[in-house]
């Protein structure tokens, strides 16, 4: 995004839009030390429409945001944005991984065993992905920040009248946001214990004991939850 991508940017006109907010177009680029010019795919950004969106800002066209790519690929201008888009967050997972979920110089020796470990690793990975999608609805957050925020908060282990309740210290938005996202929680449909084993039979799957939905052994199995 140097001075000559802007002068070739400002004098683009061929714009054509291909989703909400989202437009695209192309021109040759040649920068001072290169033999010959290459192909510059340019999309645009309604701020109006897309708020959140993370290009540079230019002074000469207010109200959007500017990605430039110079690449090689015959694709069309649109699928080329999408292509280097879907990558250009994957360091930000690896860092993710190593910080949060521990996938960082480990080692088991043998390497099946680190293996395992990392598989499990992804594993946990995805479903935190899951949460964040399905009950945060928000996918930008690393898991440090929901431990923070959602995971670790101050309790108190009580009883209202002859039962056992979980208190809260929320207030607030904070309550009211926490108290949508177990409304959230609760709407999901997945298969329990039982559901699974007659779903793996049906598949030829054989564990190695009959799958059986037993009692949970905590102290209080009818917990309640309540904000103070």
């Amino acid at each position: 995004m140097n001075r000559l991508v802007h002068r070739q940017i400002v004098g683009l006109t061929a714009w054509r839009p291909f989703g909400p907010g989202l437009e695209v177009a192309e021109t040759q680029y040649q920068a001072l030390n290169w033999p010959a010019p290459r192909r510059l795919v340019v999309v645009r950004e309604l701020i109006q429409e897309r708020p959140e969106a993370r290009g540079r800002r230019l002074f000469e066209i207010p109200g959007y945001t500017f990605h430039a790519v110079v690449t090689t690929l015959p694709l069309p201008p649109e699928d080329v944005w999408r292509f280097y888009n879907s990558h250009a967050d994957s360091e930000n997972r690896l860092k993710e991984l190593k910080e949060d979920f521990g996938a960082r110089g480990f080692s088991l020796q043998a390497f099946d065993g680190t293996e395992a470990a990392f598989r499990l690793i992804g594993c946990l990975f995805n479903l935190v992905a899951l949460f964040k999608r399905d009950v945060t609805r928000n996918e930008r957050p690393p898991l440090s920040t929901l431990r923070t925020r959602l995971l670790v908060m101050g309790a108190i282990l009580g009883t209202s009248g002859r039962r056992p309740v979980l208190r809260l210290g929320l207030a607030g938005r904070v309550q009211a946001r926490f108290a949508t996202l177990l409304v959230r929680i609760a709407a999901l449909t997945g298969l329990t214990v039982a559901q699974f084993g007659n779903w793996a039979e049906r598949h030829g799957f054989s564990p190695p004991s009959p799958w059986r939905a037993r009692r949970s052994r905590a102290v209080f199995p009818r917990l309640q939850l309540r904000f103070n």
